[in-house]
């Protein structure tokens, strides 16, 4: 059975918690673990979650360092208003893809709460 598959249709169809579930038996079945871990993540987030988000971000990022993974640990800690970590995520994600109009606006709206304090 592709669990990793069928979490995915739970997740388009907006079932983020039993998309959670499903994403955790692909990674104890050693499936797309990297892609997993952030799914179930994103989930998470979409649940506003972001405790619950974050260590399963940092698992993904130490199997794959992809800019996405970044970007979403940077909004998690935005979210929690921890703007120094939230930098720091952005600032990753956009050094990995320089591209990413988002990472340039997350970025540039914490500096601005920065500058706007000094």
């Amino acid at each position: 059975m592709n669990y990793f598959q069928i979490a995915n249709e739970y997740y388009n169809a907006k079932n983020y918690k039993k998309a959670i579930y499903m994403y955790g038996k692909a990674i104890m079945q050693k499936n797309n673990v990297s892609s997993s871990l952030y799914n179930s993540a994103v989930c998470f987030i979409k649940l506003k979650d972001y405790e619950r988000a974050i260590p399963l971000l940092r698992s993904a990022i130490k199997l794959k360092r992809d800019s996405k993974y970044f970007f979403n640990l940077g909004y998690c800690y935005a979210v929690l208003k921890d703007n120094k970590k939230a930098l720091l995520y952005f600032n990753t994600a956009w050094c990995l893809d320089n591209d990413d109009v988002d990472c340039e606006k997350a970025i540039n709206s914490i500096m601005k709460t920065y500058l706007s304090k000094s």
